[in-house]
């Protein structure tokens, strides 16, 4: 197996994890290095922030697949937003409602796997292995 192949099945088996991260703070970029390893660990507080490849000819970037996550903010997708939250528990119980405490989520992990879990990864997907098959030729380690 090609480093470029071994990424590019890297990618795909890093979908999920995409995805869920797509539902936290700051932002997490996934990089393509030259081993043919694909890093999701660099988290940023800027979408364009990079990492430089310090190997390349000239001043250019690691490529990267995809940018995901909400930035500042917290997600404010249904699953995120039906959250347990105790403070809302305490204040209708004060105003005298009913709080249906067994249907929200106990932790923001159980909305994000749900979220995962239900949605349609195909889009994610094709985004990263278009911009994946954007990475030049020679840029892996095994490629002339």
């Amino acid at each position: 197996m090609t480093k470029r192949e071994q990424a590019r099945q890297e990618v795909i088996d890093q979908v999920a994890g995409v995805a869920a991260a797509s539902h936290k703070r700051n932002y997490r970029k996934m990089h393509i290095r030259r081993d043919g390893t694909a890093d999701f660990g660099f988290e940023a507080i800027n979408q364009s922030d990079d990492l430089i490849d310090d190997r390349a000819d000239h001043f250019a970037a690691i490529p990267s697949v995809i940018t995901v996550g909400t930035g500042s903010c917290a997600c404010d997708c249904d699953y995120c937003n039906d959250m347990y939250d105790a403070e809302d528990e305490r204040r209708a119980i004060e105003d005298g409602r009913n709080y249906a405490h067994a249907n929200g989520y106990e932790t923001t992990a159980h909305a994000i796997a749900d979220a995962v879990a239900d949605s349609d990864l195909s889009d994610i997907t094709a985004i990263m292995l278009d911009n994946f098959d954007e990475i030049p030729a020679g840029y892996f380690d095994d490629e002339d």
